[in-house]
Order: structure tokens, then C-alpha cells, then sequence
């Protein structure tokens, strides 16, 4: 079995896998599970406020992902080491902490108070653990409506912390088992750009350029992903043209190129393999339909107009640029300002006019300086370790 072969069934267990956790856990998303937890905690045990604590194994620090009540701004982000304060103690033991007076001890790491200018009195902290493994812990602050936190408090917190804790795990499977399958995703896009020694590095590209211009244009997270995700698929049918064709240093005669314009149905016809097949959808109409144009002289559909899926729009702009500013052997390629021109000169006829003025804002924002930019993209997909 090939390599790439093999890489493609890789890709279909994990995307299986992504499906069945989903159903797992209807709050999926990391931070929504992290706000749900503690609010859910805070007002059943009645606290001024709260802290949702993330043990990340990585670099052996404790994180505050998620915070409830006046100052909670400033706690977000604020790390500890494992070990630090009442609630290290919590996750390095595994057992709940009831603090009357947080002054009076002696683990209390007051720098959280002093960060937020919050003035923390009494204290429960519950560990968040399934099985015999701790993920984090939670830190309800201060009772309301009287001086301390009971033991029946404690118990309710600890009932509660059982059950969420099953709720963030099943959140960071899925999101390790995400992280894992983008990886795959990128790895095939790599084995299939490396045919070809002049398209090195062309899907990364494409998918970033695309996931900028969403970002422009106002995308949602989820939606960004899945554009990252059919950006890197775009070029798969190309695992269907021959190497002589594909890799040939000059021009290619009419009858080759209408070899290399089978890679569009081809590499359809392999996402549609892929199953759940509902998660595919978009990837599989980006393979198809990247080289459609606007006024219906691109291929194999001869699509125009908004017929064009949104999706396939934004990866052809992004696809074309690369492809124009990339040097071949048989031209150097032009500079990034002259392929901008380039896309000026062929918005509404051959490119989306929104996606084009879009992308051009960029190369203007960062000065034609693209290695430079920056690009927010909702979960930070570029910088994930993928």
C-alpha cells in the first residue's frame, strides 16, 4: 500500500472518530464547555465568583481558561506552576480544599488577588478528574449572603465536579483527536505538493491566503475550519495524473492539460469516499470547483456566478495568486504586486469581486510583506501543533 494511500485511510478513521465524539458531548467547543462548567458551579453552590483551573501537561503549568464574577478578565490566562498555591495543592493531591479564611493559609497564592484587584475570603476548591487522572480544578470564591461555604456546599461541588469533569474530557479528546487528524490532513497536502518540486509548500499556502480572506471577510471559527480544511484537500485529485505530466519542465500541450483538469473530478471523487460523508461536503466541492470562474469559462462544470460554492470562490483566488507568484521552469513567476494587478485586471470575470477586494486589503495591510502577516483565525488553526 502507498504512502499515501495509506495517509488517506488515516485520515478517514480520525474524521470517523471526530464524528462519533461529537455526539458525545453537545458542548464540544473547548470554551463553552470551560463557561458551562462554572456557571453551572457557581450558581448551584452560590459563590461571588469563580475560577475554572486547566492542568496542560505540556509545559507542567496550571491555566485559568475560564472566570466568573467582578474581575474575571483580568484571571483569564493567568498561569501558575502545577504545584502553586490552594489550588496546586488540589490538583497535585486530588482532594477538594474548604478554606474559611484563605488568609490564614499558607498555600494561598494571593498574586491571583493582586493581578485582579479581587479580594478572595473563603474558598472551595474541587479537583476535576476521571478516574484516577486530575485535568484541572475549579475555585468557587467567596459565599453569598453568608460568611462561609458549608460542607453540603463542598459535596454538591464535588457531585458537580464529577460529572464535569467528564465533560472536559471528552472536550479535550476531541480536541487532540482534531489537532491529530488537521496533522494528517496537512501531511497529505505535503506528500502531494512534493510531486511536483515547483508546487512545494502550494496547499499550506493556499490555505492560509484562504483562511486570511475569510477572516476579512467576517467568517465564523467553524467555518474558517472547514475552509482550511477543503484549502489543503483542494489539489488531492492530482494523485491521478502521471508524473510526466505533472512534473513536465515545459508548457503542456491541449490534450495534457486536459489530463490536469481531470484532477478536479478525480480529487472530488476521493473525498466522497471519505466517510462521514456529511463532513466532506465542503472539501468535496472545493476539490471540484476551485477552477470555476465567475463568468463560466473555468472547469469541468463551467459553473458561474454564486453557482460557484462560496468555499471554491475563495481557495481559486488564493490557488491563482500562488500559482502566478510561484517561479516554474519555464518562467520566474511574478511578484507579488504584479499577480495582485493580475487579480484586479480579472475580478467580476474570472474572480469574486468581494473575495478579490478582500485579499488585495491584505497585501496592503502588510505591505506585500506576507510572511510578516498575521492573520487572526478564530482557534488559531495556523498555530495549532498540527
Amino acid at each position: 500500500m502507498t504512502s499515501i494511500k495509506k495517509l488517506e485511510l488515516k485520515v478517514q478513521e480520525l474524521l470517523s472518530l471526530l464524528e462519533a465524539f461529537k455526539h458525545l458531548n453537545s458542548n464540544i467547543e473547548m470554551d463553552d464547555v470551560f463557561q458551562n462548567i462554572l456557571l453551572q458551579m457557581v450558581q448551584v453552590v452560590g459563590a461571588e465568583a469563580g475560577t475554572l483551573w486547566v492542568l496542560n501537561k505540556d509545559d507542567e503549568k496550571i491555566e485559568a481558561v475560564a472566570a466568573y464574577g467582578p474581575s474575571s478578565e483580568a484571571i483569564l490566562n493567568i498561569k501558575m506552576k502545577k504545584e502553586e498555591g490552594i489550588v496546586g495543592k488540589a490538583i497535585m493531591s486530588g482532594n477538594e480544599q474548604l478554606i474559611e479564611n484563605v488568609a490564614d493559609n499558607l498555600d494561598w497564592a494571593n498574586r491571583v488577588d493582586r493581578s485582579s484587584g479581587f479580594i478572595t475570603k473563603s474558598m472551595i476548591t474541587v479537583p476535576l478528574k476521571v478516574k484516577e487522572t486530575v485535568l484541572g480544578a475549579l475555585q468557587l470564591l467567596n459565599k453569598k449572603e453568608t460568611a462561609f461555604f458549608s460542607e453540603q456546599d463542598i459535596a454538591l461541588a464535588v457531585a458537580l465536579a464529577n460529572q464535569s469533569a467528564l465533560a472536559l474530557h471528552n472536550s479535550q479528546m476531541y480536541d487532540e483527536l482534531y489537532r491529530m487528524f488537521l496533522s494528517m490532513i496537512r501531511t497529505l497536502a505535503k506528500v502531494l505538493d512534493a510531486r511536483d518540486p515547483y508546487t512545494a509548500g502550494h496547499s499550506e499556502r493556499v490555505a492560509k491566503y484562504s483562511l486570511w480572506i475569510a477572516k476579512k471577510l467576517g467568517m465564523d471559527a467553524t467555518s474558517s475550519e472547514e475552509l482550511y480544511k477543503a484549502a489543503l484537500l483542494h489539489d488531492i485529485g492530482k494523485i491521478g495524473i502521471p508524473d510526466d505530466i505533472l512534473r513536465k519542465p515545459g508548457r503542456l500541450t491541449a490534450v495534457e492539460f486536459g489530463y490536469i483538469q481531470q484532477h478536479t473530478i478525480i480529487g472530488a471523487d476521493i473525498l466522497s469516499n471519505m466517510e462521514p460523508k456529511s463532513s466532506m461536503m465542503d472539501a468535496i466541492q472545493t476539490a471540484r470547483s476551485h477552477h470555476e470562474r465567475m463568468d463560466g469559462t473555468g472547469y469541468p462544470d463551467a459553473l458561474k456566478g454564486e453557482s460557484i460554492p462560496l468555499f471554491a470562490r475563495i481557495v481559486g483566488v488564493a490557488d491563482a495568486f500562488d500559482a502566478m507568484t510561484t517561479a516554474r521552469s519555464y518562467s520566474q513567476g511574478l511578484s507579488l504586486e504584479e499577480g495582485a494587478k493580475e487579480l484586479e485586471r480579472c475580478k467580476q470575470t474570472l474572480f469574486d469581486e468581494r473575495i478579490v477586494d478582500a485579499f488585495l486589503a491584505i497585501l496592503v495591510e502588510c505591505n506585500y510583506e506576507i510572511d510578516k502577516y498575521d492573520g487572526e483565525t478564530g482557534r488559531e488553526i495556523m498555530h495549532e501543533s498540527i
